[in-house]
């Protein structure tokens, strides 16, 4: 059984794979890790539907979840060194699937985890384009 951070983790990208999927988005892989020669993980790969005249998106999803606001807000902990890494391997989920999408966008979902309260949810939309 996960215990502390690895928990908390992986509750903030259920509750953030839940939120996507209330929406309409479609879920289509989640904690991808590539293979030899690259290192990290993607949270969540998600395709968001066209809406109008705007295409599909396929996005890639960074969940960040924190319980406290001690060292700032979730969110925060993505820099440009992890939007670089995340640009990195994006391009390795696509290289390595097929799905349809007319765009990819990195996306970063915080969730704030308070004992008591409800969780806060945050997206934050196109935090990096590729």
């Amino acid at each position: 059984m996960e215990t502390g951070r690895a928990a908390v983790g992986r509750r903030g990208e259920r509750i953030a794979a839940r939120y996507l999927g209330d929406r309409g988005w479609r879920v289509l892989d989640r904690n991808w890790r590539p293979g030899p020669g690259l290192r990290g993980e993607l949270d969540l790969v998600a395709l968001e539907p066209s809406a109008g005249t705007r295409p599909a998106a396929l996005v890639v999803v960074e969940v960040k979840t924190r319980t406290t606001l001690s060292a700032g807000p979730p969110a925060a902990a993505v820099d440009s060194a992890k939007l670089a890494r995340l640009r990195t391997l994006a391009a390795a989920w696509a290289a390595e699937h097929s799905a349809p999408h007319g765009r990819l966008r990195l996306d970063v979902i915080s969730v704030l985890l308070r004992p008591g309260l409800p969780a806060e949810l945050r997206h934050h939309r196109g935090v990096g384009l590729t």
